[in-house]
């Protein structure tokens, strides 16, 4: 992950190497996301010959539930 400022959302440009395991490479990008507690909301395929653009959430979902009283 690039380490660089960003807001709730992240886009990270994941450009595979097409002469190794995209899948690995994929699901090590996932599982990195993971390790931050990221959630993923989208991928585009813009740089379809080069890789993908994953859509992170940095902020944990709360999925509609407000704690105010």
């Amino acid at each position: 992950m690039a380490d660089q400022p960003h807001g709730r959302y992240y886009a990270q440009a994941l450009e595979v190497d097409q002469n190794a395991n995209v899948m690995e490479q994929i699901q090590n990008a996932l599982n990195e996301g993971d390790h931050h507690d990221w959630h993923l909301v989208g991928v585009s395929d813009v740089m379809a010959e080069q890789g993908v653009i994953l859509f992170w959430d940095t902020e944990r979902p709360s999925f509609g539930i407000s704690h105010r009283q």
